[in-house]
């Protein structure tokens, strides 16, 4: 039923097993109680369509890698193999070949668990997966190094970093009552502000999150205004009642009232479309700023400005009474 593989024994090396042996005698009341229902590196223990995918390779005569167990005072606990060891017992077989190893290391034996599917190319789970859960296990829950993890994993640091920095911030937006956010519209929010920031205002900041969750803005739309609602505050005694304009002035945005309210049609209004390119203009120009770019032939950039304001005056709403400055593009109107 089972096989030697020499990427197993590999992996095992190189994450520093003490003592590995392959037997050919292991029995399934010889495994820890529970083994069917832990199994974290996978979202679920057990996938039927894979457990009936070996089960047919098995009697067809065609054997599986050898699952890896690990020596514990209640029983051999699987680290590997869990889907194999359960084709295994459907076809009726009452023992099996396998790796026991034995290790002195909590940690170590944590990440053979959370790692060894996805170095052994078996089934895996998505890589982003993955690395999710090697981080949460490894990194935030027993401590290890973004730089051990990588190695371990065979990430680059920074994607381990990124990771952690976006699990410790959906954990810290949950704990305070908000919603559940990709990592990409975490990313966003991280470069805008602080986890003690959030701290300090929690109830319009969830009402804010609560927003972009509701109106379904992607990272790339959601920008603007997470730049607009997290931007520095200068007087922090005044932070409750800043955020809380900041929140109205959110729910008035014509974009959101038309995604949270419905709008006819299935594509994005042209004022909507309009007014997010605008505020992404301000958006890059700010960026300019502060990295001192240059800006080459400006007044061109006054003569669009300029071409904008003569058609929205065009519309039947816009108010006689607007007062227009003089730009340096005014000569071009001459």
């Amino acid at each position: 039923m089972f096989t030697k593989d020499s990427r197993a024994e590999t992996f095992l090396s190189q994450m520093g097993v003490i003592e590995t042996r392959y037997s050919n005698n292991v029995k399934f009341p010889d495994l820890k109680r529970g083994w069917k229902e832990t199994n974290m590196s996978r979202p679920v223990p057990i996938r039927e369509d894979a457990v009936l995918e070996y089960s047919a390779l098995m009697e067809s005569g065609s054997p599986a890698p050898a699952p890896i167990l690990h020596v514990t005072d209640n029983g051999l606990a699987v680290l590997d193999g869990v889907q194999r060891l359960a084709a295994v017992e459907l076809l009726g077989s009452t023992s099996f070949s396998a790796y026991v190893i034995q290790c002195d290391s909590d940690n170590l034996v944590s990440a053979i668990n959370v790692l060894a599917n996805a170095r052994l190319q078996g089934r895996p789970e998505p890589p982003e997966w993955t690395r999710k859960r090697a981080v949460e296990v490894l990194v935030i829950k027993r401590g290890l190094s973004i730089d051990e993890v990588a190695r371990m994993g065979g990430w680059k640091p920074s994607q381990v970093k990124a990771t952690a920095n976006s699990l410790l911030w959906g954990k810290t937006i949950a704990e305070i009552g908000g919603p559940t956010l990709s990592d990409s519209m975490l990313q966003v929010i991280e470069s805008v502000t602080t986890i003690d920031e959030i701290l300090k205002c929690p109830k319009p900041v969830v009402a804010m999150l609560n927003i972009i969750k509701q109106a379904k803005l992607s990272a790339v739309d959601a920008v603007p205004y997470v730049n607009d609602f997290f931007e520095r505050i200068a007087k922090p005694s005044k932070r409750f009642e800043i955020y809380a304009d900041r929140l109205a002035e959110v729910k008035r945005e014509p974009e959101i009232v038309a995604r949270i309210k419905g709008r006819k049609g299935g594509t994005t209004p042209n004022d909507v479309q309009l007014r997010r390119t605008l505020k992404t203009a301000i958006t890059i120009l700010d960026h300019m700023l502060v990295d001192c770019s240059e800006v080459v032939y400006v007044d061109e950039f006054y003569k669009l400005i300029g071409d904008i304001e003569k058609r929205l005056k065009k519309f039947p709403n816009h108010s006689p009474d607007a007062v227009s400055v003089a730009v340096p593009a005014d000569r071009w109107q001459q």
